[in-house]
Formats: C-alpha cells, sequence, structure tokens
C-alpha cells in the first residue's frame, strides 16, 4: 500500500505540474498573439504623421525603400526615423528599422544583393527589424535582399531635418 501511495502521489504532482507549464504556455501564446495583432506592426507612414527624407528603388522596380522622420503617439510621445519597405506589386509595407530623433543621421544604400542603412548615432539607437526582406516581381518571381548596418563618422545625407 505504501508504494501505490506514493506512485499515487508523484503521478499527482507530476500532473499538476504539467497542467500549469501548459497553461503558461497557453497564456504567453495568447499574449504573442494579441500583441502581433495590435501593436506589433504601427502604420504605414503613408498614414502617420511621417515626412519622406530619403527613397531608393530597386533595380528590378518591385520595391521602394524609404527613410522617414516621424511623430508617433499622442502629443508627439516619440520622434525618430523610420525605414519602410514598400514591395510595389501588391502595395504592402514593411517596416525595416527604426531610431529615436538624436544629434545624428540615417540613411540608406541600396545595391543588387543588399540594402545598407547608414547611422551616425551609436548602434544601439539603431533597431533593425528585419536582417532580409523578400518581394515579388512583375514576371512571377521573387527577389531577396539582406539588411545590413554602418556606421558613419559623420552624415552625408544632404536631405532636410537629416543633418548633424
Amino acid at each position: 500500500m505504501g508504494l501505490i501511495n506514493r506512485l499515487s502521489a508523484i503521478s499527482r504532482r507530476l500532473g499538476l505540474w504539467l497542467l500549469a507549464a501548459g497553461i503558461t504556455l497557453a497564456v504567453l501564446f495568447v499574449a504573442v498573439l494579441i500583441y502581433q495583432l495590435s501593436v506589433y506592426q504601427p502604420e504605414p507612414p503613408t498614414v502617420a504623421n511621417c515626412q519622406a527624407i530619403q527613397t531608393e528603388i530597386t533595380s528590378d522596380n518591385g520595391a521602394q525603400v524609404y527613410v522617414y522622420q516621424c511623430q508617433r503617439g499622442d502629443n508627439a510621445e516619440w520622434q525618430g526615423y523610420e525605414v519602410w519597405l514598400q514591395k510595389l506589386l501588391d502595395e504592402e509595407w514593411q517596416r525595416l528599422a527604426t531610431s529615436p530623433l538624436a544629434n545624428g543621421c540615417i540613411g540608406i544604400e541600396l545595391d543588387e544583393r543588399e540594402l545598407v542603412i547608414q547611422y551616425s548615432q551609436s548602434r544601439s539607437d539603431i533597431s533593425v527589424a528585419s536582417s532580409s526582406f523578400v518581394y515579388d516581381l512583375a514576371d512571377g518571381g521573387a527577389a531577396t535582399r539582406s539588411v545590413a548596418t554602418r556606421q558613419l563618422d559623420r552624415c552625408t545625407l544632404e536631405a532636410a531635418g537629416n543633418n548633424d
């Protein structure tokens, strides 16, 4: 009887641990789902309080990359730079990077293989949301570009509001 009672207590304890772990995972899953549906991707810059300061288009005319200076939130709670990709075939927007407004600038360089985000602030001030992006082409194929960052000693952009 002692062995059966001990096994019963162990199995009951193990069952409670598994039940607690399952509930915890379910709560985390629902929280992440709610976060992604409500907060994860902000409004595209065309409907937010943003001004384009630089634009680059891919050589295959499948996508366009913008640097915007934005103010978001009530009473301009957040001000900074945002790098956005517009997939031209389906008019989809994807945010690639953000940086708070600081003494410095942010710019982009686009070539056949990668998008380089240049910045003059500290690397910790740049938040890169995606290390690459994929966009559809008019001929039915798709193209991929990687996203890299490069720190500059001095800002080279001459766009208004984007100088040191």
